[in-house]
């Protein structure tokens, strides 16, 4: 074995070891166990002490993490609760996007910049992560609540708004930049969703009688692992829709509880902790002394409008306290506002201080977010019934009955 593979399994075991270490503290401290992974990828990560570097197996394990992630939140959500709250989650989808592009715009035109590159910081803002959103969620198990629901369903609609705007930017000047991006994701929609309703659960079945149990398994994981595959390269979505989508789709099936007991053991032993510590080393706290004045221009407008949007477009449907939460749950960014901004950096489109800015709101963003979530707790759930507990597990901690521990234990197995 070489030093550099020696030193991958030192890393593994560092950020394995720290994560979980973390999460008890949190927990520990009345804070959402996701804080504190997140927070020690930070520590740990270039950005501080440089013990760990997010190197390329660490992203992908990473990246597998939160694909496993998204597929037991669809494995926990049922279609009938989806299609109650739709109307909230569509709207709640376009204020989301609506608001924070325009307020974008305007921060864009207040910084001096042209049409396109003010466009372009519209467009940043849009972009909205719910995996850190999701998991706290689920940790707190609120996850099929109406608002929960309603978030993970307003997640699919921004991903696909998001999607045509950055393809309307792209394409200012140009003729039919819309309608590809459209007939993408309405042909990926018919064929995954055609496949998931007729073929998968006869697959299942077959799978069941002639495969032995880890089988099985491997089976969902790689279907789990196609879908999400398959969204990002033919739908033009980002993978984690479309492990959201198979979760939903495989939770029709008589194998919902195999495949959440599999998952849940797989991804919170050993992929979602190198997620959520991964996400924390991607962090860049230096680029909060870059240019303060814009970075807090950027995160500002990027909070406000997104809780603004998201309420209002919730507020139709659901109650005050629902819509305070929903808002709140899709306030996170994630590394798509990154992807754009580094885009727009490449194109010449966005200078070093609108970068820096989305670097820190991102960080800024990702840490707030499960913390304002457990701050409201005690507010946003008088009167709410709690219908979201998890797979395979009475007390909503999303662990099996046969692997639960004593609170007092620390595990691989406990959801962060």
């Amino acid at each position: 074995m070489t030093m550099e593979h020696s030193g991958l399994l030192l890393s593994l075991a560092a950020i394995l070891l720290g994560a979980k270490l973390a999460e008890g503290l949190s927990r520990r401290l009345g804070l959402p166990p996701v804080l504190g992974e997140v927070i020690f990828g930070v520590l740990v990560g270039p950005s501080v002490l440089h013990w760990v570097a997010p190197s390329e197996p660490i992203t992908l394990l990473g990246n597998l993490g939160v694909v496993l992630l998204l597929f037991v939140a669809g494995l926990e959500t049922r279609p009938a609760e989806l299609r109650e709250v739709g109307r909230a989650a569509l709207l709640t989808a376009v204020g989301g996007v609506a608001l924070p592009f325009a307020l974008g715009y305007g921060v864009g035109r207040w910084l001096g910049l042209e049409t396109l590159p003010s466009l372009f910081v519209g467009t940043i803002l849009t972009a909205t992560s719910v995996s850190i959103s999701a998991e706290t969620l689920r940790s707190m198990g609120r996850l099929r609540t109406r608002a929960g629901t309603t978030v993970m369903g307003a997640a699919i609609v921004d991903d696909v708004l998001g999607l045509l705007i950055l393809a309307a930017v792209a394409a200012t000047g140009q003729s039919g930049g819309l309608l590809f991006p459209l007939a993408r994701v309405a042909g990926f929609a018919v064929v995954g969703v055609a496949v998931g309703l007729w073929i998968l659960p006869h697959l299942m079945h077959l799978a069941h009688i002639h495969l032995s149990r880890e089988a099985l398994l491997a089976l969902v994981v790689a279907v789990v692992l196609a879908y999400a595959w398959s969204v990002e390269e033919l739908g033009g979505l980002a993978a984690i829709t479309g492990a959201y989508l198979a979760g939903l789709l495989l939770g029709r099936t008589r194998f919902r509880e195999q495949a959440a007991e599999g998952a849940q053991t797989l991804g919170y032993g050993l992929l979602v902790p190198i997620f959520l510590v991964w996400v924390g080393m991607q962090a860049d706290v230096r680029a909060l002394a870059v240019a303060p004045r814009v970075a807090l221009a950027v995160t500002g407008v990027a909070v406000a409008g997104q809780l603004i949007g998201c309420y209002a477009g919730a507020r139709v449907q659901l109650s005050h306290r629902e819509s305070l939460w929903v808002g709140t749950a899709m306030i996170s960014r994630g590394e798509v506002a990154l992807v754009v901004a580094a885009a727009g950096r490449a194109a010449g489109l966005v200078d070093e201080r609108i970068f820096s800015a989305a670097v820190a709101m991102t960080l800024v963003t990702t840490v707030i977010t499960p913390l304002a979530l457990r701050l409201l707790l005690p507010f946003t759930t008088r009167g709410v019934p709690d219908t979201s507990h998890a797979l395979g597990s009475p007390d909503g901690s999303g662990v099996p009955p046969a692997m639960a521990r004593p609170a007092s234990v620390v595990t691989a197995s406990g959801a962060a």
